[in-house]
């Protein structure tokens, strides 16, 4: 098995379980890395073909993870340039070696912000793609998306996509957790927007390598019927964005704030902050596309991949949080104790 994105946080989770059930297993990213046990580790960058083609020698699955993140809406030409290379010609020259090394299975990790343009409640993967968002990682990932299932090829490559929420673990590794929690550690979240009422999926990181996991073994099987398609992979539970982080900040000992902002206003702000981003401000914290995030619900069934991955998420707030609470805690203590310092 071969993973892109192998240093990040979701690929070396996937890396971590490859291994632990004896593959052979490749590790892929940009930055020079290591991993624990019988893992091969390369440093190339996705958008030179000529610097990856070699790694996917041999290989009979690709889990493809590696992505930017970026939700700016408006946004400098060489960041906009830099996002889609990564995300959309490192995503065809993943697909182009897989299908040159005779590979039968490749799964990408997308997002289900590919459909995220309006208020979505209870929906499933009949939606079509977003017209109305235009932050680059939407965008970029649409058109990695698109790639990834036309490349599937019934006597040849079979490929699917995967469409995870905002993904956590029992760590504060994941992008959402440390965000948050550097947020809260350094007095800045001291306020809710909106009225509290939008509900959004996320995914607990181990729920969504089982459903890497489950998809492989379904592209590769006889009757591959997840190829060429793609499925929302969530906690299969809709809370409010910011209420679900509510144990976190009680666990540490605070109050959860009351007060709210509008979100019209915070829109505004967010928007304000990434014009001042384009002309030489510093990368925003906060974004139009990022207040919408915790504004509109958007919440999507996870049938499709119970019948044909026989996905069952096995973590949610409830049985997650749990785990997550001592390094949360360890993670602010030890970030408040840097800022008396300072």
């Amino acid at each position: 098995c071969l993973v892109t994105g192998g240093a990040g946080y979701v690929g070396s989770e996937i890396v971590k379980r490859l291994a632990e059930t004896g593959c052979k297993v490749r590790s892929l990213d940009v930055v020079a890395h290591q991993h624990e046990g019988n893992v091969e580790c390369i440093a190339a960058d996705l958008r030179d073909y000529a610097a990856i083609k070699d790694a996917f020698e041999g290989v009979d699955t690709v889990f493809h993870v590696a992505a930017i993140i970026s939700i700016l809406e408006i946004a400098r030409p060489a960041k906009r340039r830099f996002v889609f290379e990564v995300n959309c010609t490192g995503t065809e020259n993943v697909i182009r070696a897989a299908n040159a090394a005779g590979s039968t299975a490749l799964v990408q990790t997308s997002s289900f912000s590919v459909v995220l343009d309006r208020v979505l409640e209870d929906q499933d993967e009949t939606l079509p793609y977003a017209t109305r968002t235009k932050d680059l990682y939407t965008l970029s990932k649409i058109e990695a998306e698109k790639m990834v299932l036309a490349a599937d090829t019934p006597d040849g490559l079979r490929t699917c996509a995967l469409r995870p929420g905002g993904v956590w673990g029992n760590d504060t590794g994941s992008m959402m957790i440390k965000s948050f929690l550097t947020q809260f550690a350094t007095g800045k979240f001291t306020a809710l927007i909106g009225n509290g009422k939008a509900t959004m999926d996320n995914t607990h990181v181990d729920n969504l390598v089982d459903a890497q996991l489950l998809a492989a073994k379904n592209l590769r099987s006889k009757n591959p019927t997840a190829g060429g398609q793609a499925y929302f992979i969530t906690d299969d539970e809709a809370i409010n964005g910011l209420e679900w982080f509510r144990p976190l900040v009680e666990g540490c000992g605070k109050r959860f704030p009351k007060l709210r902002i509008p979100s019209k206003l915070m829109l505004m702000v967010g928007r304000g902050m990434e014009i001042a981003h384009f002309f030489g401000g510093p990368e925003p914290t906060l974004t139009h596309r990022g207040v919408r995030n915790l504004t509109e619900s958007c919440k999507f069934r996870i049938d499709k991949a119970r019948r044909d991955l026989g996905y069952e998420p096995r973590y949610n707030q409830a049985n997650g949080m749990p785990k997550l609470m001592p390094r949360a805690r360890e993670f602010v203590e030890t970030m408040q104790k840097q800022k008396q310092v300072a």
